[in-house]
């Protein structure tokens, strides 16, 4: 049980870093997205940086599914799936010729949908710790949320789309880091024999 804890929170540990890596990048060129001349390469160096965070994390999710094994079927073939789809994302982004900041935000609509299915999925095994089973469950609403309104984020300009994508990522940064930081007293206790 600890172990399979200790790769969930690597996992989110690592897209903690990847994110916040993502959004400080934003903020860095958001000025540059105002500016006519400046908006093509801030655009393009942003698509790059959400293609190398997808590949990544696709990467990390693959490797830890293998570390789940057969034991745990459940997580193997969750974070296949999520490492295939994060990979084919980053994939895409990396090779498509007419990747922009809406198509950004139009593939990371289904992240988000997958990530707030997974908060929900979560919160039903809690039925002990009500206050966990809340707080995931209101999470994955947010998620779900987000992921919807990623989808509006096509249409938007480019400086739109990347505050858009900022949000959506310190939001999805927030959500991740107590389940980080913070462990559950249970769980960090060491068995003494």
């Amino acid at each position: 049980m600890r172990s399979e804890l200790r790769l969930h929170r690597i996992v989110f540990g690592i897209l903690v870093v990847l994110l916040a890596g993502f959004i400080f990048l934003l903020l860095h060129l958001h000025s540059s997205l105002a500016s006519a001349r400046l908006e093509a390469i801030a655009s393009l160096v942003i698509v790059a940086a959400a293609a190398v965070v997808f590949v990544m994390t696709g990467l990390v999710e693959e490797v830890v599914a293998f570390q789940f094994g057969r034991k745990h079927k459940r997580e193997l073939l969750s974070y296949l799936l999520l490492g295939f789809v994060s990979l084919a994302t980053g994939f895409y982004l990396a090779i498509s010729q007419t990747a922009s900041l809406q198509t950004v935000a139009l593939v990371t609509a289904p992240h988000a949908l997958l990530f707030g299915a997974g908060e929900f999925r979560i919160a039903l095994h809690m039925q002990r710790h009500r206050g966990y089973r809340r707080a995931l469950a209101l999470a994955g609403f947010i998620e779900f949320g987000m992921g919807i309104v990623l989808v509006s984020g096509s249409r938007m300009s480019n400086e739109r789309a990347a505050i858009l994508l900022g949000y959506v990522a310190t939001v999805s940064v927030l959500e991740l880091l107590p389940l980080v930081l913070f462990s559950h007293p249970r769980a960090s206790q060491q068995v003494k024999i």
